[in-house]
Formats: C-alpha cells, structure tokens, sequence
C-alpha cells in the first residue's frame, strides 16, 4: 500500500531527537499497531546539537520546514518531543486541530527553553483555534501542564511501552543497577549510604551512564553508552534502582520491565501507576537504608507481580493512545 503525506490511516510520528528517543518511538508505534493503527515515521534532523550554534540553526531551520509541511496535510501527527517548548504549539498548528505534542518534562531536569509560564501565554496567544493537544504521560506532568493550559487539550496517557514477558527469567545473580546519565536529581548521597548494609546482603552495586562522579560502593562506569552497552548491561540486572529524588517518568524502568527486571524507587504517581498502588520495590523510608534492602528483596520476590502490573499498563497505554490517534485524526 502506498502512503500518502495526508493518509488518514496513519498516523505520522516525528521524533527531533531521533538517537535519544528512538526506543520510545518504537513502543509508540508497537502500541499503535497493535491496537490496529498503524504508524509511519517523519525523516527528521537530529535535534540535538549541543553548544554548536550554526548546527543549531541549521536544525532549528529543519524542524520548522518540517512541521509546516507536514501540519498542512492533514494526517493525524505525534510530535515525540518538544524541542522548542511551549513554543512548538503555534508551530504545530493542524488544519484539522490533529496534531498530539508529547511533553514529557513540563519543568525541565535539566535547562531547556521554551518552558516557562511566558513562553506558555505567548504560545497560547499564537496558536489560536488550530492549538495542538498536549499528551503527558505521568499524573506529576500533567498537573503541571493543566496549570498552563486548558485541560481539555491536556491528556494523560500511558508511556508508551512494550508488553514484559511472563515467563520465568534466569537468575542474573545479586546486581542492582542504575542505569542512564547522571542529573542532579540523582541522589547520590542516597546511593552512598545504602551501599555497605546492600554490599553485606550480597548485593553488587553498579551505575552506569554517562557523568556519573564516584560514589564509595558502587561500580562505576561513566560514560556513553550505546544501544549495545545499555542492552548489555541490563541483561545483568536482578534490579533496576532508582535513585531519583524528583522525575515524571521514567523510560529507562520501562525498558528493564520489558526485559522483565523488577524495579525499585519511590513510590511516584508514575510508578504507582505503572506497578499498583503499594508495588513491591516502593522504598517508603527514603533515608533509612534498611528500607532501600527490603525494596531490593521486595521487588526480586515481586517480580512477577510488577510483570502483572507493567502488562496491564501496556495494553492500557496501546488503547489510550489508539483513542487518541482517533482524536488527532477527526479533528
């Protein structure tokens, strides 16, 4: 079958940061398909250029022909990231209102512009009756988005992600992991803490990302880390730990779930949602590192309990954004 620009039977996805985000486009377009709409790619620039600034004009000027070429076909649209912020919404401008703008950091973990409650009224100002909707994927996100905008274009979906396996996995030995960069909502003072009642247990304790400074007990790989490195390392995991004192939503736990490794962390509207409202691997004393080896424990014993959960969760996802793909698609 030949796809058109303005096939409505599509849904076109485009990702501006294609390397960071190519996982999570792939799950959105595994949800979508398998809720019986299919998905196609937008060819996109890498957004993200560092402190280069002719490649970031050179990409800026990209994503702009790109979102104003594609918004004037007609065919439903899930833009993967808002690279300009807020100010993505006048750009994505749909003549049918079919456009879906994913924001997964209403308030940035790190410094990003384009995201503050100016660029917002500006925004809303520019987009007139064409505005885009806004899709967070944590209750945390989109409390904060609803307090910019109109909570009948905000929505709160699922993160995308892949159906766990349920079968019986092979003991991967006592390593809990953390895995992905390091930011400064890591809480390494945590993580330091924990390490020698954990080491006792027989625990082996790695981070691996890229910025990571030492931290005593813990194995410490700091530095980028390829699609192989990532799948490699988390192949080792018994558990995954995060040790986040604030985040919306965690991509890196979805991936250790659809490899069927429990996860352990606080206990966030996000998380909460993904694994149930008292999942095993919550630690409920966050300074107390007796509490963080009983979440350890909790969530190797729970595990299958959290694959439960994490399934239901993914099938959700798959017909939460299906609906809303029908949105962007009538209009």
């Amino acid at each position: 079958m030949k796809i058109t620009m303005a096939d409505p039977t599509h849904v076109h996805i485009y990702n501006p940061l294609p390397l960071v985000l190519a996982h999570f486009v792939l799950q959105l377009a595994d949800r979508l398909e398998s809720a019986g709409r299919p998905s196609i790619c937008i060819p996109s620039v890498n957004g993200e250029v560092g402190r280069d600034l002719r490649a970031k004009a050179l990409a800026l000027g990209n994503h702009v022909r790109i979102a104003r070429r594609h918004v004037e076909s007609g065919a439903p649209l899930i833009v993967a990231w808002p690279l300009l912020g807020w100010l993505e919404m006048p750009l994505w401008r749909h003549s049918t209102n079919g456009s879906l703008i994913v924001v997964h950091d209403p308030e940035p973990l790190v410094r990003q512009h384009g995201l503050s409650q100016w660029t917002a009224n500006l925004s809303a100002r520019l987009a007139g009756p064409r505005w885009p909707h806004i899709v967070t994927m944590s209750p945390e996100a989109h409390a904060i988005a609803v307090k910019h905008f109109d909570p009948k274009i905000v929505h709160l979906a699922p993160h995308p992600m892949i159906t766990p396996p349920t079968a019986h996995s092979a003991d991967h030995g006592r390593v809990a992991l953390v895995l992905g960069q390091y930011k400064p909502s890591r809480d390494i003072e945590a993580m330091a803490a924990i390490a020698e009642k954990a080491q006792n247990a027989g625990w082996n304790l790695v981070v691996a990302g890229r910025g990571w400074p030492e931290i005593p007990g813990w194995t410490v790989h700091s530095r980028f880390l390829s699609e192989d490195d990532f799948r490699t390392l988390l192949a080792t995991a018994r558990v995954l730990v995060l040790p986040y004192r604030h985040y919306f939503q965690s991509g890196v736990a979805l991936r250790a779930l659809e490899s069927g490794i429990p996860v352990v962390g606080r206990s966030s509207g996000f998380l909460r949602s993904v694994l149930g409202e008292d999942f095993p691997g919550s630690v409920d004393d966050w300074g107390r590192p007796q509490s963080w080896l009983d979440a350890l424990e909790a969530a190797v014993a729970g595990r299958e309990s959290q694959l439960q959960n994490a399934g239901r969760y993914s099938q959700q996802g798959a017909s939460e954004w299906r609906a809303l793909a029908d949105l962007a698609a009538n209009g």
